[in-house]
Order: C-alpha cells, then sequence, then structure tokens
C-alpha cells in the first residue's frame, strides 16, 4: 500500500479531468458540475494546455450565493437591480473564478503526496499533470477512500 502510485487508482471513478480554458463562462464551468455530479473542481488551462487555475464546487457556491441575511438591504435600495447582479455573473470567466494557487501530482508520485495535498487545500479532488504541467487527469477523494478500503486489511504496504 505504501508504494502505490497515483496512476494505479487515479481512474477508479474518474476516466477523465474537467478542464476548461481561462476564458470559459461560468454557465460552462456550472454544466461541467451538473453534468457530472461526483466532479469536484474544473481545472483551468491557458492556451498552451497548461494549468494556471482550480475551481473548486465551494469556489463557484461562493460566487453564486447570496448571503440571505442581507438580501432585506439589496431589495430596500432602490438603485437594487437583479438584471445588474445577474449581468456580472454572466461576465465572469473561469480566470475570475479560479484559484491561482495550483497544486497537483505526477502519476508515479506516491499516493500519501497526494493526500497530503488533498488535506492541505481540503480538496476534493487534484489534477495529476504530466512532466510540462499538462493535466492528464485527477485523483478523487473518493478514489483513495476505494484504495483504502480495498486494502485496509494489509500491514505496512
Amino acid at each position: 500500500m505504501k508504494n502505490t502510485k497515483v496512476k494505479e487508482i487515479r481512474q477508479f471513478i474518474t476516466v477523465e479531468a474537467a478542464i476548461v480554458l481561462e476564458d470559459a463562462s461560468i454557465e460552462e464551468i456550472i454544466q461541467i458540475f451538473i453534468g457530472n455530479p461526483i466532479t469536484r473542481a474544473v481545472y483551468v488551462v491557458d492556451k498552451k494546455d497548461l494549468l494556471v487555475g482550480i475551481i473548486s464546487v465551494h469556489d463557484i457556491l461562493k460566487k453564486i450565493s447570496v448571503d440571505f441575511l442581507s438580501l432585506s438591504s439589496f431589495f430596500s435600495d432602490s438603485s437594487f437591480s437583479g438584471y445588474k447582479i445577474a449581468s456580472v455573473m454572466q461576465d465572469s470567466t473561469a480566470r475570475d473564478l479560479m484559484n491561482p494557487e495550483v497544486y497537483f501530482v505526477h502519476d508515479d508520485d506516491p499516493i500519501e503526496k497526494a493526500f497530503n495535498l488533498l488535506f492541505k487545500y481540503t480538496a476534493g479532488e487534484i489534477p495529476v499533470v504530466d512532466k510540462d504541467e499538462k493535466v492528464i487527469g485527477d485523483l478523487n477523494i473518493i478514489e483513495l477512500l476505494v484504495f483504502w478500503n480495498q486494502n485496509k486489511g494489509e500491514q505496512g504496504g
């Protein structure tokens, strides 16, 4: 178990990583999450396909949520415009939403590294990149749980 590499388990659940370009719209990103509910993150790449950011489900929820306690102040303000808020949201791109602090693993990294990064960033999944930092897949937290569950009886790997 200790010598297990990322590549050995990264496709138990997710076969393909969710990838968008920097100029992808918020609607495109939301459709990715809706289309595959197991997806916990969308990876943002530049025109050279290099990883430049990560958008988690939590990031999207923060962006689209409204603090219900402050709704009354929105509605009591005569300048409030639901259209204005919708317009700002509609203009948001992946670049606006992404966390530019990227973290990743390589196929040959030990799964312990993936566990450590997932805990450090409280992430639901982590991108897997090649030597050029191009996304080649991802490792979902559920894949790690499946692996652990299948191997929990092993002592020391």
